[in-house]
């Protein structure tokens, strides 16, 4: 706490209210189903205490912006340096290389302050299932904060010189008026960005602003009034936490209340001798002490429930009460030999703490980002994981000329079967058909065949519209692409049909078209239809189970329940239209009894949850032509679709 006001132990109490929260809600206590609220709370603590140093040294002609970054430098990072090196070490000995790629990644965007906007673009979401193996997630909201104090101190020094006393108030109180209604919108129609993004989230921060702004000008209250005020207040922060869940829309006007709340505690404790009941009983030492360790807290415990639910344990009895004073334990650890000390270690200027900081750690985790993605995340940590090695398994690497490329007859480089010299035919579609290349290898190999493949990401045959004549990409490609392969005599498409199955679907009819073109051209056309997805927590299991290092969890089905496509599912619709095509349904060999296997023979097939690894692939070839023959070799068999 600065020493540029009072101390109030109450707001060390409401930090501890919002830390727990937060932890709890981690801890997976199912009542605390909107415990991330806590971190709502946190900015309007944030954006109180900032704008009350700005407003009093401003005010007073004295703000230096280097003696403001140098408190925040010291403040905030040497714990933040010290815990993302520290993690990195299980990280390393507990994360797979794809994962633990991915985490190097994330590491120098949280010393960066842009955790937030990597978090946005790599995940499914805050609530999404996946991020439970993302250990430097929360480091979002860090981000977050820290985006706020690059950009409202210079802010507020012009808007200082520009207004005055209720003037400034004012305009402040539009400014959180307008930030709240930009919140609401962006919460409504871009509910990812709102999540993580400062644009949404900054009325939060600007709520605690204008409370630092009007504090002083609040008249004394009665007591009774302080502990009215406090209970309603505390009612605000602590309801939404059990009655908000995932599914909630947030942040938005959900997010209002426990910041109102946060404010409302603020002001029932403004007056000492007048206390509010609750800003009394949160200024009790014990929670006063929670309150100064929240950051730390904040920092380790997430990491720590990572690793624990990655290596297959349940978040819950004796081993969530373990994680808990092992969280708490860094915490204080943290609070204790990092934080203090460097709080109020002897940096004369900003740029004394910059170099002896922020640069060297700068270097150190800039090199053991590097060291981590030259190395591709150290897949020969697990050596009987071969499959999920992306540099020798991964369609998307071990093709890469060949996908995303948006090239076209580039033969040398991109050929399957036996090279001859005249091509038989073509490989065209998505990142589906780019992960069926080995699989055609293997069967045009077996039938004599010289086939050329091109594939790219949103281009099933033609290119993907998201509405009548938008494009997600240019079609010149795909235009080219078909134009080029329909000179040969096999055309084979490789496609997520099930991105397309409903009539519905923009791309349905002029997918449907695209194939009747091909099929009126005279061509030998071969459809692959692919096996369903699989999730990411399953193929996770199964890594753990096959690697063997870390299992702590019995013996579990890891198969795929097999889809039964409804009667208007496009390839049905497509077999109706154009019966004679050459349907290659993988699942006739892969799925039994409603179930579909995940692995070959000991090898995972799947490289992620939709996709094939290259020897997989090339695993479920060689199966089909024993159990079924080569399609590409025996000609047209009928199937049904199911």
């Amino acid at each position: 706490m600065s020493k540029l006001f009072q101390y109030r132990p109450d707001i060390d109490g409401l930090r501890a209210i919002a830390v727990l929260l937060v932890v709890f809600f981690h801890a997976k206590f199912s009542s605390v189903s909107g415990g991330f609220i806590g971190v709502d709370v946190f900015f309007v603590i944030s954006g109180f205490l900032i704008t009350t140093i700005l407003f009093k040294e401003v005010g007073e002609q004295r703000f230096s912006f280097k003696r403001f970054y140098l408190r925040r430098v010291k403040r905030l990072a040497p714990a933040l340096i010290v815990f993302l090196i520290l993690t990195t070490i299980p990280a390393y000995i507990f994360l797979f290389s794809d994962d633990f790629e991915i985490y190097g990644r994330n590491l120098i965007h949280a010393f960066l302050t842009t955790s937030n906007f990597f978090i946005w673009q790599n995940t499914g979401g805050y609530f999404s299932p996946a991020t439970e193996m993302f250990p430097l997630l929360h480091t979002w909201s860090l981000a977050v904060e820290e985006q706020f104090y690059f950009i409202w101190p210079s802010l507020f020094v012009v808007l200082h010189m520009l207004f005055k006393g209720k003037s400034l108030i004012k305009f402040v109180l539009l400014l959180v008026v307008g930030l709240l209604a930009l919140s609401v919108y962006l919460t409504n129609y871009h509910p990812m960005s709102a999540y993580f993004l400062l644009p949404a989230r900054a009325f939060e921060l600007m709520m605690g602003a204008l409370l630092a702004l009007t504090l002083s000008k609040i008249p004394d209250s009665h007591i009774r009034v302080n502990h009215v005020l406090s209970v309603v207040a505390v009612l605000l922060i602590v309801t939404p936490a059990f009655v908000l869940d995932g599914s909630s829309s947030f942040p938005g006007f959900n997010a209002f209340w426990p910041c109102l709340g946060a404010v409302l505690l603020i002001i029932s404790g403004r007056q000492a001798g007048a206390l509010g009941i609750v800003n009394k009983l949160i200024s009790h030492k014990a929670v006063v002490a929670v309150g100064l360790i929240s950051y730390s807290l904040y920092l380790w415990h997430w990491p720590i429930f990572v690793f624990i639910q990655y290596l297959g344990l349940e978040l819950s009895g004796l081993i969530r009460v373990a994680a808990l004073i092992a969280a708490f334990s860094m915490a204080y650890l943290s609070w204790r030999f990092v934080e203090q000390p460097m709080r109020y270690a002897n940096f004369p200027t900003l740029g004394s703490a910059m170099k002896q900081i922020m640069l060297p750690a700068f270097i150190v985790l800039l090199g053991m980002y590097a060291v981590i993605d030259v190395k591709n995340g150290f897949p020969e940590r697990f050596s009987n994981l071969a499959e999920f090695d992306k540099n020798t398994n991964f369609p998307s690497t071990v093709r890469k000329k060949c996908f995303d490329a948006d090239k076209i007859g580039n033969v040398d480089e991109c050929w399957l079967g036996v090279k001859k010299e005249k091509l038989d035919g073509m490989l065209i579609g998505d990142s589906f058909a780019n992960h069926s290349a080995s699989l055609i290898d293997v069967f045009a190999k077996d039938a004599g065949l010289f086939i050329h493949d091109s594939t790219s990401g949103g281009h099933p045959i033609l290119t993907r519209m998201n509405a009548p004549g938008v494009y997600d990409y240019p079609p010149e490609y795909a235009n080219e692409r078909l134009k080029y392969a329909l000179q040969f005599e096999h055309i084979i498409l490789g496609v997520n049909w099930d991105t397309y199955k409903n009539p519905e679907n923009i791309n349905y009819e002029p997918l449907l078209k695209s194939v009747g073109e091909i099929v009126e051209a005279g061509k030998k056309v071969t459809v692959i239809i692919s096996l369903p997805a699989t999730t990411k927590e399953n193929l996770h299991k199964l890594k753990l189970v096959k690697s063997g290092n870390f299992v702590f969890f019995n013996d579990y089905n890891s198969s795929i329940e097999m889809p039964i496509y409804k009667d208007t599912h496009i390839l049905k619709e497509m077999q109706r239209r154009y019966p004679h095509i050459n349907y290659v349904d993988l699942r006739d060999v892969m799925c039994e009894s409603g179930q579909c296997s995940t692995s070959l023979g000991g090898i995972i097939i799947y490289r992620n949850a939709n996709h094939f690894n290259t020897s997989g692939a090339a695993l479920i070839a060689k199966k089909y032509i024993r159990d079924m023959g080569n399609p590409l070799k025996t000609g047209f068999t009928l199937v049904q679709i199911n």
